[in-house]
């Protein structure tokens, strides 16, 4: 027999088993609790921002990042974000996407760890990766996991991974679009 256990994210009940494909479904996991992708993403910017992440940049790898392109590349990616969760709201069968916004922030919060650990200094944004995104990240990862079939399961992860290469790239974009780029040694 299934027993059910209350989720204390979502006011439902998630059982011990993982559900076979077959069976998973992601209206339970779905919520509105996925706004805390977007509000904790103000709050990640905000650390990078005021703890000096373009500076910390420039310093590291010689890319100038002017502040309005920090400031724009976010916005465009905060943007994408809300978008996301709001699709999901409207249509719980797009789950996969909060397993990609998981997967995005969790190897963030990864990176801005791996990088304190690197350089033995603050990677602005650690703090909030490390108490805001890692736990939501992974539990996000753990409750879709039980919740979302296999497919788009995986599906979400490889599109988040793919997603954390190319923001970097978008990054680069705004940045030479908005005056800045490589010093010269």
């Amino acid at each position: 027999m299934l027993q059910l256990k209350p989720d204390p994210l979502e006011g439902t009940a998630i059982g011990d088993v993982t559900p076979s494909t077959s069976q998973a479904t992601a209206a339970p996991f779905i919520g509105p609790w996925i706004f805390l992708f977007p509000a904790t993403y103000l709050v990640h910017i905000a650390e990078e921002y005021w703890g000096g992440f373009p500076t910390r940049t420039a310093e590291l790898t010689g890319l100038a990042i002017p502040e309005a392109a920090f400031l724009a590349a976010n916005v465009f990616f905060w943007i994408l974000m809300l978008a996301a969760v709001m699709a999901t709201l409207y249509q719980p069968s797009r789950a996969p996407l909060v397993i990609t916004l998981a997967t995005v922030i969790t190897v963030n919060a990864t990176l801005h760890v791996g990088g304190a650990l690197l350089t033995a200094s603050y990677s602005p944004g650690l703090v909030s990766g490390l108490l805001l995104w890692l736990p939501l990240g992974v539990s996000a990862l753990v409750r879709g996991f039980r919740a979302v079939p296999e497919r788009g399961f995986r599906h979400g992860v490889l599109v988040g991974v793919l997603v954390h290469v190319l923001v970097p790239l978008v990054g680069l974009g705004f940045v030479v679009a908005l005056g800045g780029g490589w010093r010269e040694a």
